[in-house]
């Protein structure tokens, strides 16, 4: 959720090295987004079940669910905006391009309130994951777009994602 990030600059977030491309983030809100893998997403997955200490029932069932609706990974967008409004995820749409821009997945996000803002802060925040059914690697463009934001509410991303 920090501002700091700067178009050109590349950031590790969970492992992985995003490069924003295109939008700023300014004073009229953040969006940044994150990305596991599914082999992240397992991992974690089987970490939590030592941890809980499920049965193997339940933890086979759950990887087995996770490989079919999240196979491709997962991505995590994160935004704050100046009001409920524009931090609700239905003013945003997702899509995902290859490296040669041809576009793979497109889903306009559904309706989720935002939080409040915290003390000291005027930021309405929300997040929201988005699981990719299909595997896809090498290069891909994620690209946010803002409906509210008709002058630069175009953001995009690059993500290299290891090929198996």
């Amino acid at each position: 959720m920090k501002p700091n990030w700067k178009i050109g600059n590349s950031k590790t977030i969970y492992d992985n090295s995003i490069t924003r491309i295109e939008g700023e983030n300014d004073i009229r809100g953040i969006t940044n987004i994150g990305f596991k893998t599914f082999d992240q997403v397992k991992t974690n997955l089987l970490s939590k079940a030592d941890k809980e200490m499920w049965t193997e029932e339940k933890k086979n069932e759950t990887i087995s669910s996770y490989e079919k609706f999240a196979r491709g990974g997962i991505i995590y967008m994160y935004i704050t905006r100046l009001t409920i409004d524009a931090a609700n995820t239905e003013m945003f749409t997702l899509i995902i391009k290859d490296s040669t821009e041809k576009e793979i997945y497109r889903e306009e996000l559904e309706s989720d309130i935002p939080n409040t803002p915290s003390s000291g802060s005027n930021y309405w925040w929300n997040y929201t994951s988005i699981s990719l059914k299909e595997t896809i690697s090498g290069k891909i463009y994620i690209y946010i777009i803002d409906k509210l934001n008709s002058e630069s509410g175009k953001f995009k991303f690059e993500i290299n994602i290891p090929t198996k």
